[in-house]
């Protein structure tokens, strides 16, 4: 398990912990993708696709998992690194079941 914890990586885990999706998708590029199973639960809208492809999709993605969950906590299981790539396995702490989640950044993209 890593300690490092690098500043793109705290700024992330601090949006999702402030409950603002504006701040969460403003850590996104415009052109962004998003992947996650979850995406296709959370936005049945998309027609079963697990990508969100715009920071515009990605605020609508967030805006729905603060309604759904209330509030959400990020505990870090370990994170790996690079200049331009972040990879975090955290255990997701909200008010709904929490998940051992990975989660890859790297340039604008994130995904599970």
């Amino acid at each position: 398990m890593s300690d490092a914890r690098s500043a793109r990586v705290l700024r992330w885990r601090e949006a999702w912990h402030s409950g603002d999706a504006q701040r969460v998708a403003a850590l996104y590029a415009p052109d962004a993708t998003h992947d996650s199973a979850k995406v296709a639960a959370a936005m049945p809208s998309l027609g079963g696709r697990t990508v969100l492809a715009s920071r515009d999709e990605i605020l609508t993605y967030a805006q729905r998992a603060f309604a759904r969950v209330g509030w959400l906590r990020f505990e870090f299981l370990n994170v790996v690194e690079s200049e331009n790539l972040s990879v975090m396995e955290y255990a997701r702490l909200a008010s709904t079941p929490h998940h051992i989640v990975s989660w890859r950044f790297s340039n604008g993209t994130a995904s599970l």
